[in-house]
């Protein structure tokens, strides 16, 4: 993964472990161990520190809220020496795209996490995308406990692109999620021999 924005280590630090939860639910893992080597970033989510930065504050909402996808999730500290793996991807995160053997796939990231914003056309029904693509925006959670754990688990097979909502796939292309009045035209377009 790589950032395309500005960015303080922590922000990033949080960035990966998002990701990194994103991943792992996509393979549909039930427990799950994470190690990561931000003392900061593992004893704010864990509680044991305080989040007073209120960027800080929503990065820890937002993995708390991805980790209730798992029916087991626990972090840990580990001292920066011992994650030697972290810090060889780390360097080529870091590195120039060109410079890549083109062995590796990674996704570039526009925006953070926790910037993106749900902006829903006027005059448009509610459409089941809208609690998705508002969980994968802002990190927005219901207010029933069984609500929350189904949208987590749910969002997880779902990307936002340029503010476009994809059902993901393990191949390339993603699937772009429609509403009703949109497939409805996509459909006539389709019947009409639009598309080609």
């Amino acid at each position: 993964m790589k950032l395309d924005f500005s960015t303080i280590n922590n922000e990033a630090e949080y960035e990966a472990l998002i990701a990194g939860l994103g991943l792992e639910g996509t393979l549909r893992v039930k427990n799950l161990k994470v190690c990561g080597d931000s003392k900061l970033v593992v004893s704010q989510v864990k509680g044991e520190f305080e989040a007073r930065d209120e960027t800080m504050a929503k990065y820890v909402r937002l993995v708390r809220a991805v980790m209730t996808q798992f029916d087991e999730c626990h972090i840990e500290h580990i001292p920066r020496e011992e994650n030697a793996k972290a810090d060889a991807l780390s360097k080529f995160a870091s590195s120039e795209i060109e410079e890549s053997s083109g062995s590796m796939y990674f996704r570039v990231l526009k925006t953070r996490s926790i910037d993106v914003k749900l902006v829903a056309p006027i005059g448009l029904e509610g459409s089941w995308i809208d609690p998705i693509k508002a969980h994968l925006q802002t990190g927005w959670l219901p207010n029933d406990v069984m609500e929350v754990k189904k949208l987590s688990l749910q969002a997880l097979r779902y990307s936002l692109i340029d503010g476009i909502l994809y059902k993901r796939s393990f191949v390339v292309p993603y699937l772009r999620c429609l509403r009703s009045d949109e497939a409805q035209l996509a459909l006539k377009e389709v019947h009409k021999g639009i598309c080609g």
